[in-house]
C-alpha cells in the first residue's frame, strides 16, 4: 500500500496522548502525504463540536469518530464484529495507536481486564485488517517497579531494566502482558510494534481526566484562587499576595520527576509507527520533554503564579521553621485538605463564577476514556 493510504485507527482517542495523538495526525504530522484516514475509538460518547479538534480541511486526513465501544465485552471476534459495523473502509487500517487503560482497585484484576482488552483488539484487528504495519502503545513508570516499598530499582531508570521485575510485583503491572501478547501475536505476521514509557504526563483532554497531572494543578489552584476572589469572574480583587502552601511534605517537594508533554509522546508514537526499521521488532522507548529531572517544589512557585497567586514551601516547613513542634506534635500540614478534598468541599465556587466546566469535567470526570 502507499503512504498515502495509511489508516491510523486511535483507541482511547479522547484521553491523555490519544486526543493529542489525533490532533496531531489532522494537523499533518509529520507530512501532509502520511495519513490519509483517521478513526478515533472511543468508549464514551464524545462529540466532534466539543473535542476542540481542528475542524475538517481536504487538506487534513479524513477523520471518523467512533463512540460507544466497549473493549471488555466478549472477545476479539465480538470485537471485530462491532468495528466492520462501526468503522468505515475497516480493511484498510495499517497503523494501531492504543491508548485504553482501565483503572481497577484490584491490581491483578486491573492487569488482566486491561491485558484482554488489549488482546480483544489485537484479535479483532486480525480479523478484519491484513494490512496492518504498526502496533505501538504507552507503558509507564509503574512498570520500572516505582510503586514498591522502596523502589525495585536505583534511578536514572533505564530501558534494560523492565525485564528484571520482582515477580510478586510484576504480575500486578500489565505492561509485561501486553509485551509477551505482541510478542506472540506478531509472530509471522507482517506488522511489528513498540511501546514508550512516559513519567508525568502533561496535556488536554476535552472531558476531563484522572491521569491529567497539568488538569490536577489547574483545578486546585483555580479554585484556591477564585475561594480568595482571584481571578476573572471575582467582584473584587485581593491587595495582597494570596500564599498557597505546596501541598505535600518536604519529601514531596524535592522529589524528581521528568514532565512530558502529550504532544511529544504523540508525535514519537508516529514516528515510531513510520519507521519499523529502527523503532520495530518489540522496542521499548523512554520519553519525556527534558534530559534533565525537575522538583515539584522548583515548579510550584511558577505553577501558582498562572492563577494570581505566590506559590511556598511544604506548610510543615513554614511552621516547623519559626514554631520548632514540641514533641508528639503533628505538623500542621497533615490537617490542611489535599487538593482532593479541598476540590471536593469548595466546589461549588466554581458554579458561583460561573466556571460550570471546572465544576463538572475535572479529575476523575475522564474515567471512562
Amino acid at each position: 500500500m502507499s503512504k498515502r493510504s495509511n489508516h491510523a485507527i486511535v483507541f482511547g482517542a479522547s484521553g491523555l496522548i490519544g486526543w493529542a495523538l489525533v490532533d496531531q495526525l489532522l494537523n499533518s504530522y509529520p507530512t501532509a502525504d502520511s495519513f490519509s484516514k483517521i478513526t478515533a475509538v472511543t468508549n464514551r460518547p464524545l462529540n466532534f463540536s466539543k473535542s476542540y479538534w481542528p475542524e475538517p480541511d481536504s487538506n487534513r486526513p479524513q477523520l471518523q469518530l467512533v463512540s460507544g465501544i466497549n473493549l471488555r465485552h466478549g472477545d476479539g471476534a465480538t470485537l471485530a464484529d462491532s468495528l466492520k459495523q462501526e468503522v468505515e473502509d475497516i480493511g484498510s487500517i495499517t497503523h494501531l495507536y492504543y491508548l485504553v487503560f482501565t483503572a481497577i482497585e484490584d491490581d491483578i484484576e486491573e492487569a488482566a481486564v486491561n491485558r484482554r482488552m488489549f488482546q480483544n483488539v489485537i484479535d479483532a484487528l486480525g480479523l478484519v485488517s491484513p494490512h496492518l504495519q504498526f502496533v505501538v502503545f504507552p507503558g509507564g513508570t509503574r512498570g520500572y517497579g516505582i510503586y514498591a516499598a522502596g523502589g525495585s530499582f536505583s534511578p536514572p531508570l533505564n530501558e534494560d531494566m523492565v525485564n528484571n521485575l520482582p515477580l510478586d510485583y510484576a504480575k500486578t503491572v500489565v505492561y509485561p502482558m501486553y509485551r509477551a501478547m505482541l510478542d506472540k501475536a506478531s509472530q509471522e505476521k507482517k506488522w511489528t510494534w513498540c511501546e514508550v514509557c512516559p513519567d508525568a504526563i502533561i496535556g488536554f483532554t476535552p472531558n476531563g481526566s484522572q491521569f491529567s497531572l497539568a488538569l490536577h494543578w489547574a483545578q486546585y489552584l483555580s479554585l484556591y484562587a477564585y475561594n480568595h476572589a482571584i481571578g476573572p469572574h471575582t467582584k473584587e480583587s485581593q491587595a495582597t499576595a494570596v500564599k498557597v502552601p505546596f501541598p505535600g511534605n518536604t519529601a514531596g517537594a524535592n522529589s524528581l520527576f521528568s514532565p512530558v508533554s502529550s504532544d511529544t509522546i504523540a508525535r514519537f508514537m508516529i514516528y515510531a509507527s513510520l519507521h519499523p526499521e529502527t523503532c520495530g521488532n518489540g522496542r521499548l522507548f523512554n520519553i519525556s520533554d527534558n534530559e534533565t529531572p525537575c522538583k515539584y517544589g522548583d515548579l510550584w512557585p511558577r505553577l501558582a503564579r498562572w492563577f494570581g497567586l505566590e506559590g511556598m514551601g511544604p506548610a510543615e516547613d513554614l511552621q516547623t521553621g519559626s514554631n520548632p513542634l514540641r514533641v508528639g506534635e503533628l505538623p500542621q500540614s497533615l490537617s490542611l485538605p489535599l487538593p482532593g478534598e479541598y476540590i471536593a468541599r469548595y466546589r461549588a465556587v466554581f458554579e458561583k463564577c460561573g466556571c460550570k466546566n471546572a465544576a463538572s469535567a475535572g479529575v476523575g470526570a475522564g474515567t471512562g476514556n
